[in-house]
């Protein structure tokens, strides 16, 4: 991922999505105060409303939006196998279960919308958007969105216990392509770096003690992204999952892109923003930003004020990603101002060859890696602190490649298999 594209979606995303007096709305929304219908609802392509809605063969409701309307808090609705072509809200506490069921944007007209005072009203084109704690979201495949795959975010609040599990996202933030552009306002491009269209899953902020785990993220822009556009994304854990050939975009994205994250003396801001104390933990990263700057696993920050520290990246197997595999990038900030980078943590992961397209980094006259790396570290001038240990490299040019002035423990703790040069420091 380039800076400017970092730059470009902490812009982007930020305006619209501040909370501060915001109101959301969606078509087809039930009254909670009116829904008749027991715990369990089941959703059918053959579903009649006069149905029992005991199984999927007498299922009552047609289309997912609507048995999630009418579910009661805590509820469960069941999806059996079909293709669903409908955006679904998820705005209080439940369990959505699809049974061989796909949920396919394809010719969809979207209709959640955020409208913030003095800036307008933005629609959001994830296929699904979650706005609520205690939402479990399983066995479906989610394709072809424009905007995200799947989208969570809490908006004015934090929401909690967020489990996305054993689903296929694939072929989602596909608005990049769309003749002429997508009204997508996050597929806007900036000069020759194209829109991402907020990636396969997002977190969008204001989200903690959530679990993205055992999915496929595969052939989207991007794979996952956790930021912090309406507040702090933290206390989340990245498990268990497959996120392969996302070309245009990193694999795993984890930057810091709100500037109330730190104070005026730098001194970090956990409850207004940042991105920290998240897990990302015994994925498969491969083949990710193969055809535009994509790392396996990136973190970074888009300016001043912004910050994505004490994150583990512990037990993956990180391979053939077009930037390093797990990529650390910080920006020259100007006097007075600060950015946080510091206390993640590398260990006890599989390095095979990565950054295959080189990564120049913030360009000349500073420098630049273009050869194969596994772990590569970039300040950009601003201290930064990191352990990076007990990692298996193999087949690299640079094992792990370090900027001045990052302060690196637990170098000598890793293996270094068919690698040039195991550490490279002090550009």
């Amino acid at each position: 991922m380039k800076s400017s594209r970092i730059i470009r979606l902490a812009s982007a995303l930020l305006a619209p999505l501040l909370i501060a007096g915001a109101t959301v709305a969606y078509a087809g929304a039930a009254s909670a105060g009116t829904r008749p219908h027991g715990r369990v609802l089941y959703v059918s392509r053959s579903a009649q409303p006069q149905n029992r809605d005991k199984s999927c063969r007498s299922a009552a409701f047609a289309t997912i939006q609507s048995a999630v309307d009418a579910a009661p808090a805590g509820g469960t609705v069941i999806v059996c196998a079909g293709t669903y072509h409908e955006q679904v809200v998820i705005s209080e506490p439940l369990t959505l279960t699809g049974q061989r069921a796909v949920i396919d944007e394809t010719g969809v007209t979207p209709t959640f919308q955020v409208t913030l005072p003095g800036l307008g009203t933005q629609t959001i084109y994830a296929g699904v958007v979650i706005v609520s704690s205690r939402v479990t979201l399983s066995g479906f495949t989610i394709r072809d969105a424009q905007g995200e795959g799947i989208l969570a975010a809490g908006l004015g609040a934090v929401i909690r216990h967020v489990t996305i599990s054993h689903n296929a996202v694939v072929n989602n933030d596909t608005g990049s392509t769309v003749p002429p552009s997508s009204p997508y306002f996050q597929c806007a491009a900036e000069g020759t770096v194209p829109g991402d269209c907020g990636e396969g899953v997002h977190f969008a902020g204001n989200i903690a003690d959530s679990t993205i785990r055992d999915n496929l993220v595969a052939r989207n822009s991007g794979g996952v992204l956790m930021s912090d556009d309406v507040g702090p994304n933290h206390n989340n854990v990245v498990e268990d999952n497959v996120v392969t050939g996302n070309a245009s975009d990193c694999g795993i994205t984890v930057p810091g892109h709100n500037p109330n994250a730190l104070n005026a003396e730098g001194v970090p801001q956990p409850q207004a923003a940042g991105v920290y104390d998240n897990v990302i933990r015994n994925n498969v990263v491969t083949g990710n930003g193969t055809t535009g700057d994509g790392a396996g696993v990136l973190f970074a920050n888009a300016s001043a004020g912004t910050a994505s520290y004490n994150n583990l990246v512990e037990d993956n197997y990180i391979a053939g990603n077009g930037l390093s595999g797990v990529t650390m990038h910080a920006h020259i900030v100007g006097p007075g101002q600060f950015e946080d980078l510091s206390g993640n943590v590398i260990v006890g992961n599989v390095f095979g060859k990565n950054n295959l397209l080189g990564d120049p980094l913030d360009g000349p006259p500073g420098p630049s890696d273009m050869r194969t790396t596994a772990v590569l570290v970039y300040s950009g001038g601003t201290k930064v602190t990191v352990k990076i240990a007990r990692n298996y490299i193999f087949n690299n040019s640079i094992g792990i490649w370090l900027s001045s002035p990052v302060t690196a423990s637990g170098l000598r703790t890793n293996t270094f298999r068919n690698v040039i040069t195991p550490i490279s420091a002090g550009h």
